[in-house]
């Protein structure tokens, strides 16, 4: 005997709803699922946007720091040009520092964290050949000082760019990455939502259909078996091991056609 048929019809159809319903419940708890993760991809592409926008303008201060250093140096320290550039390159320098500790704070990776630690050693290089620089320019020693600015701060101040560019370009790597992540989070997730929608449908559809056989093929029966009654056949043999409502109805059909039987007979006698 099938489950549907040890069931009454009344726990059938609550069967029914309440697989809809799971499915119902599983298809929006797979729906707010990969809202949070598309949610979670997006925010992590926001993240590395700002940090590669961190590091652009890090880069931009340096540079724009580094040019007037080299203003500075090119008009041999001149009292006049370092009064205007000296309080522009310390609040940039300020603002350098806040970036660049940010940074620190918020890179994690080791890639990263390396490039951080080699840019560390290429600031310190460049600010110890500009001390250096600026030193020989106050001994009177131009000669020492323009052989310092052509080998060794310039050289050093390139250095220290192009390991900021290296960063900046890693970030970037890292944004393109992470949108790429974004998108197959986003895509994956609309395929197995509608699977599951799909998958849902299905089962919703094989279970009505199911539900619906097993009443309608009863009902066909003791409909059969009470228009045989009614053409006064009375040789069909009805019976059942249903446990359902139409199960009682078919073995009343069957306990009716033996009164009819034993009554013809009693007649017949």
């Amino acid at each position: 005997m099938n489950v549907f048929a040890r069931l009454k019809i009344g726990q059938r159809l609550y069967l029914g709803f309440a697989v809809v319903l799971a499915l119902l419940v599983g298809v929006t708890a797979l729906a707010w699922s990969g809202l949070k993760a598309s949610q979670a991809a997006t925010e992590r592409v926001v993240v590395m946007e700002k940090r590669a926008a961190a590091t652009g303008e890090w880069i931009h201060s340096t540079r724009l720091n580094i040019n007037r250093v080299l203003a500075v140096a090119r008009s041999r320290n001149d009292p006049t040009v370092d009064a205007h550039f000296k309080p522009l390159i310390a609040k940039t320098t300020e603002r350098i520092n806040e970036v660049q500790k940010a940074l620190e704070a918020e890179i994690s990776s080791e890639r990263g964290k390396a490039l951080l630690a080699e840019i560390g050693t290429k600031r310190g290089e460049y600010i110890a050949v500009r001390k250096t620089y600026f030193e020989a320019l106050k001994t009177g020693d131009t000669a020492a000082a323009d052989g310092i600015l052509e080998k060794g701060l310039m050289p050093a101040a390139d250095a220290y760019s192009a390991k900021q560019q290296e960063l900046l370009d890693y970030q970037r790597v890292l944004v393109d990455q992470a949108v790429q992540a974004s998108g197959q989070t986003v895509q994956r997730q609309i395929a197995t939502l509608f699977g599951l929608a799909g998958l849902a449908v299905v089962v919703a559809v094989l279970l009505a259909w199911r539900i619906t056989r097993s009443v309608t093929q009863p009902l066909l029966e003791a409909v059969a078996v009470s228009r045989d009654v009614a053409q006064g056949d009375l040789t069909r043999e009805v019976s059942t091991t249903r446990a359902d409502e139409l199960g009682d109805l078919i073995r009343a059909l069957a306990e009716m056609k033996g009164s009819l039987v034993n009554t013809v007979g009693l007649v017949r006698q």
